[in-house]
């Protein structure tokens, strides 16, 4: 098994957890519809951000830091925009 696919299984399986966290709080009304869009947006962010610079720090060379950390930057604020419309479109269908 290749590096690369070692993390991505990591943070596949570190995402379905997140995921069933979500559910189990959304299920048991421990979250209000009104906070959905931010806390998915929020958590989408960071959390792209954190697997996204953990891919690129274990296999691009370090003399490219700088390009990489902007380049994730910007890949998990696109993430973090879909996510908090996509939290809307939730928060808009869930029974209150």
């Amino acid at each position: 098994m290749d590096l690369k696919d070692l993390i991505t299984i990591i943070g596949l399986i570190i995402g379905l957890f997140l995921v069933a966290i979500m559910y189990v709080l959304l299920k048991r009304k421990k979250i209000k519809a009104k906070a959905l869009p931010r806390i998915l947006a929020i958590g989408a962010g960071v959390y792209t951000f954190i697997s996204s610079m953990t891919f690129s720090i274990l296999l691009e060379p370090t003399s490219r830091f700088a390009n990489y950390t902007i380049n994730n930057i910007f890949l998990s604020l696109v993430f973090g925009v879909i996510s908090y419309f996509s939290g809307l479109r939730f928060a808009r269908n869930m029974p209150e």
